[in-house]
C-alpha cells in the first residue's frame, strides 16, 4: 500500500476526531470524501524493487482507491473522488466538496489533500526546469525568490453546512463563504499562469460569496517564490480587486504557507487554509518567513495590500455603521497545467455555549484497541491538558467530559471514572497511569469498563464538541522488502532453454555487445529474457 494511503486514513480519522466526533458514528451518511492527490512515487519503487504485482499492489496504489478506501473503512455514501489538478488538487478538491453539499449530493464532506516524496525523481526533474530554490529557501514576493521548495504533509478537514454545524454544538473553525475555479486556457506555454485567468478566478470566488473584497484583512497567496510567477500573481490579484473596487488604503496583509513549510504541490491549497485558519483563531497575523526586499516586479501603489513581514495583530474592520465586521480573508491555489482556484473563509459567528448540567460529577471515558494504546491515550489527553488548560481558550470541563464520553469510540480497553472537575479529571488520567485504582469510578462505570454495554453510561447533556487528542495509532513500520546484494548475471548462473539466443532473420548474425539486467528474486523459469543493443 502506497504510504499516502495509509497516512491520509489516519489524517481523516484525527479530522473527525479533531470534530469532536467518533468517525464511526458517520457509518451509513451521506458523507463525501474529496482528496487532491497526484504521487506516484511508490508505485515506481515497488517496479524497482522487484515485487511481484498482484491485486493488492493495485489497490494499495490507485488514487481512486485513496479515497475509496476512506469510504469503505468509515461506510460513507456519498461522492468519493480523488482530485488531480496539480498544485491546485486539494483547493479544487474542497470547492467540488461545498458543490456537492449545496446541491445536496451529500450533506457533509471529508476533504483533503496528501504528497509525501519517496524518490529523486520529481526534484531532478523540477530542479532541471530552473523551478526550485537553490538555497533550500522559498521566498515568497523577494526580490531573491528563484524558485520553490518541496514539502511533505497531510490535510484533511470535516466540512458541514454552517446550520448543522451550530444545531449539533460542534467547534466552528472557520465559514467557506465562496469557491470558484476556473483554467487559464491557452497563454504563452503550457505551465506559464494566465494573471487575467487568476484575477477571474478570484474576482467569482468573492462575487460568489457575496461579499465586497473591500472586507478582505488577508490574502493568502499561492506563492511558489519565483522571479516571475510572483509578480504574475500579485498582478492577478491587483486586477481583481480593482474590478471589484477594493482598492484604497493598505489593509489587507500578504502572506503564503510556502515559506514556513515549502510547497506541499497537492496539498499546498488546503495547507494555507490550515494557516489562515489558525491564524483567525489566534488573531494574529503571522510575518511572511524569508521576507527582505519586495521583488522589483512587483507594484503595491494604488492597491490594498501590504507585505506583513512581522507578527501583527489581525484587526478587525468596521462597517459604514461602525458594527465589526468578521475577519475574512482569501485562499488561492495554482495549478502549474493552468488550473485555478480561491477559496473565501471568514471567522466563525459569536455563539452562547449550552448551559452546563446541575450534576456534580459527570463521567469521562478513554477507551483504546489494546491496555498500550489506552496507556498511550491517556498520556498524550493529560499532555494536552495540562499545555492548554491556563491558554484564554480552554473548553469548560462539561464540555471536554462531553467529547469524551460521546465524541470517541468506544474499544475494548477502557478507563472510566467520575470527575467534577478538570482538576479531577488530572488526578484520574495520573493515578491511572501510576497504576492506582480507578478515581471515583461509581458501580455502573466500572461494569461497563469491565465490557458491560453502553446503556450503563448516563444520557447525553447540553455540550459543545471540543477538539482533543486523536487515537495513538501504533507505530508498526510498513515499507518494501530490503533488497539483497546484487549478482551478475550470466547464462551459467540461471541457464535457459532459450540461450544462446536465435539469429535474427533476415540480417547477420546476432552478436551481443552489451547486456542490460536486473537481478530477480523470482526462480529462473519466470525471468525475463535479458534485453541487449547492437552496433
Amino acid at each position: 500500500m502506497d504510504p499516502q494511503h495509509r497516512l491520509f486514513l489516519q489524517t481523516v480519522w484525527h479530522a473527525i476526531e479533531s470534530a469532536g466526533y467518533d468517525p464511526r458514528a458517520l457509518a451509513g451518511s451521506d458523507t463525501g470524501v474529496f482528496v487532491g492527490v497526484a504521487g506516484r512515487d511508490y508505485g515506481q519503487l515497488l517496479g524497482d524493487a522487484d515485487v511481484e504485482i498482484d491485486g493488492q499492489a493495485a489497490t494499495g496504489n490507485t488514487h481512486s482507491m485513496l479515497a475509496n478506501r476512506v469510504s469503505f473503512l468509515l461506510d460513507l455514501r456519498g461522492p468519493s473522488e480523488p482530485v488531480d489538478t496539480a498544485c491546485s488538487s486539494s483547493l479544487v478538491a474542497l470547492h467540488r466538496a461545498v458543490r456537492s453539499i449545496r446541491t445536496g449530493e451529500c450533506g457533509a464532506a471529508v476533504v483533503g489533500g496528501v504528497n509525501l516524496i519517496l524518490t529523486s525523481a520529481g526534484h531532478h526533474a523540477f530542479g532541471r526546469s530552473g523551478m526550485l530554490a537553490s538555497d533550500a529557501r522559498c521566498k515568497t514576493f523577494d526580490e531573491g525568490a528563484d524558485g520553490y521548495v518541496r514539502g511533505e504533509g497531510v490535510v484533511a478537514l470535516l466540512v458541514k453546512p454552517l446550520a448543522a454545524a451550530l444545531a449539533d454544538g460542534d467547534d466552528i473553525r472557520a465559514v467557506i463563504r465562496g469557491t470558484a475555479v476556473n483554467h487559464g486556457g491557452r497563454s504563452t506555454s503550457l505551465t506559464a499562469p494566465n494573471p487575467a485567468a487568476q484575477a477571474d478566478v478570484i474576482e467569482r470566488a468573492w462575487r460568489s460569496a457575496g461579499l465586497s473584497a473591500a472586507t478582505a484583512t488577508y490574502i493568502e497567496a499561492h506563492g511558489t517564490g519565483t522571479q516571475l510567477g510572483d509578480p504574475i500573481e500579485f498582478a492577478g490579484l491587483a486586477e481583481a480587486f480593482r474590478r471589484m473596487q477594493a482598492t484604497g488604503r493598505r489593509h489587507c496583509a500578504l502572506g503564503s504557507v510556502k515559506a514556513n513549510v515549502g510547497h506541499l504541490e497537492t496539498a499546498a491549497g488546503l495547507t494555507g487554509l490550515v494557516k489562515v485558519v489558525l491564524a483567525m483563531r489566534a488573531g494574529t497575523i503571522p510575518p511572511l518567513a524569508h521576507f527582505t526586499r519586495l521583488n522589483p516586479g512587483i507594484d503595491l501603489r494604488d492597491t490594498p495590500f501590504y507585505i506583513n513581514h512581522r507578527a501583527t495583530e489581525w484587526r478587525r474592520l468596521r462597517g459604514a455603521d461602525g458594527v465589526e465586521i468578521p475577519r475574512r480573508a482569501g485562499v488561492s491555489s495554482f495549478g502549474f497545467g493552468g488550473v485555478n482556484a480561491h477559496v473565501v473563509v471568514e471567522e466563525p459567528p459569536a455563539t452562547t455555549p449550552p448551559t452546563p448540567p446541575a450534576r456534580e460529577a459527570l463521567p469521562v471515558l478513554v477507551s483504546a484497541a489494546t491496555d498500550e494504546r489506552l496507556r498511550d491515550q491517556a498520556r498524550h489527553l493529560l499532555a494536552h491538558l495540562e499545555r492548554q488548560r491556563w491558554q484564554p481558550d480552554f473548553p469548560r470541563f462539561s464540555d471536554i467530559a462531553f467529547t469524551l464520553t460521546y465524541g470517541r469510540p468506544r474499544l475494548p480497553a477502557r478507563l472510566a471514572f467520575d470527575a467534577a472537575s478538570v482538576d479531577d479529571l488530572l488526578a484520574g488520567l495520573r493515578g491511572y497511569l501510576d497504576g492506582e485504582p480507578a478515581f471515583g469510578a461509581d458501580d455502573a462505570l466500572s461494569s461497563w469498563c469491565a465490557g458491560g454495554p453502553d446503556d450503563l453510561l448516563p444520557a447525553p447533556w447540553p455540550a459543545r464538541r471540543v477538539p482533543l487528542p486523536g487515537y495513538p495509532f501504533q507505530p508498526d513500520r510498513h515499507w518494501l522488502p530490503e533488497r539483497g546484494p546484487r549478482r551478475a548475471w550470466t547464462p551459467q548462473s540461471w541457464p535457459m532453454s532459450s540461450w544462446p539466443p536465435r539469429p535474427r532473420s533476415p540480417g547477420p548474425a546476432w552478436t551481443p555487445r552489451r547486456l542490460c539486467h536486473r537481478v530477480h528474486p523470482r526462480p529462473p523459469t519466470r525471468m525475463r529474457r535479458p534485453c541487449s543493443t547492437t552496433r
